[in-house]
């Protein structure tokens, strides 16, 4: 699977004003994409973050807040619901995210997918959310899930995780790939950590083979011991305990050794046949999976990477008026117009489409 981005963006709450605008809006942008580039083409874009994110400024949201993913993504299922244009967006928010699988079910009857093809969907969908939460320990949790699937089986995932204490998400991109562990993504954006636990890191494949060998050769038990002996600082008082200081720097909770490990994860991934597997095991968390990284590190050597794996246009205004308040009459009358050119362009009509290109060409120049 390849990851081909991060964008991290602000918490944010509030009314969205120009909602059913954007429903109005989503599907024609979509069917031109569409007949423009074809459904792996459109998909292509909504895996790159900077693409989004400029799609959901031109749908009316500022670029650093999180509506612009669980808003936009929301409106653009909507729209489609009950359009087949080649692409469904399944997944979402909270409860949502969790109906994925069957949401995947549901679209692979109208697109005709084989019952492999299925599983093979809803096992990526699982598989993504997985890596996002636990490989990658950044400080962000995931909450938001989605994916976009196209006639022919293509798809990006669409991840966002969220950091409560600093009001931050991060997004994180996937597109179609086999490849789910190592380093996974091509391009990312936005801001960074200082730090960060990765282990889909090519210099943490040494720590990912080290934890596949001690899940299968010693007992969980074991492996809870010599965690507990790792952290010496468990049950001992500190000097710092004892002072008034104010600006004492701690270990990021995400980092911190954790306080148990799931002894049932590690007794069912015994029979794990590799990395991947164990990474899919019930119950194989962020806690679990960084206590074997400790102990594959400190006790056996093996290297870890602590870099950040992240890298890194208003149409109608914005909901909170920066650059401009959300015209809203003005998405309506572009939904309108793209409808039309739409239209007469199934007729064999285009050169409103071709009208539309040329105008894009002279924005650029």
């Amino acid at each position: 699977m390849k990851r081909t981005g991060f964008a991290e963006l602000r918490l944010c709450d509030g009314h969205v004003p120009m909602y059913k605008e954007m429903v109005k809006l989503a599907a024609p942008t979509l069917e031109i994409l569409i007949q423009e580039y074809g459904t792996q083409g459109v998909l292509k874009r909504f895996s790159d973050p900077v693409w989004f994110q400029c799609y959901a400024c031109a749908m009316g949201f500022e670029h650093n807040y999180t509506g612009a993913t669980t808003v936009t993504l929301k409106a653009i299922k909507e729209s489609l619901q009950d359009k087949n244009v080649g692409i469904f967006v399944v997944g979402g928010k909270g409860e949502n995210s969790r109906k994925t699988p069957q949401e995947i079910e549901r679209i692979s009857e109208i697109f005709g997918f084989t019952e492999s093809k299925t599983s093979s969907l809803v096992y990526t969908s699982r598989i993504t959310a997985k890596v996002d939460n636990t490989l990658v320990q950044d400080s962000f949790s995931i909450y938001f899930h989605s994916m976009i699937i196209d006639e022919k089986g293509n798809y990006t995932v669409i991840n966002q995780g969220m950091n409560t204490e600093e009001m931050l998400v991060r997004r994180y991109h996937w597109f179609d790939s086999k490849n789910f562990i190592e380093e996974p993504h091509a391009s990312i954006a936005g801001s960074s950590r200082d730090i960060a636990l990765d282990l889909t890191n090519k210099k943490s494949r040494e720590t990912r083979k080290t934890i596949e060998d001690i899940i299968k050769d010693e007992k969980p038990e074991e492996l809870q011991k010599k965690l507990l002996l790792l952290d010496r600082s468990r049950g001992q008082s500190k000097l710092v305990d004892f002072l008034p200081l104010k600006n004492v720097i701690r270990m990021p909770y995400y980092l911190s050794f954790p306080k148990r490990l799931n002894l049932e994860a590690l007794r069912i991934s015994k029979e794990a046949q590799n990395f991947e597997e164990i990474l899919g095991t019930k119950g194989m968390g962020p806690s679990t999976m960084r206590g074997l990284a400790y102990i594959a590190s400190l006790i056996y050597g093996s290297e870890l990477s602590w870099k950040d794996p992240q890298r890194y246009c208003y149409a109608y205004g914005t909901k909170a008026g920066k650059p401009w308040y959300v015209e809203r009459e003005s998405m309506k009358a572009s939904a309108e117009i793209l409808k039309n050119a739409i239209e007469e362009a199934k007729l064999g009509k285009k050169e409103k489409l071709h009208a539309l290109k040329r105008m894009g060409r002279l924005l650029e120049g």
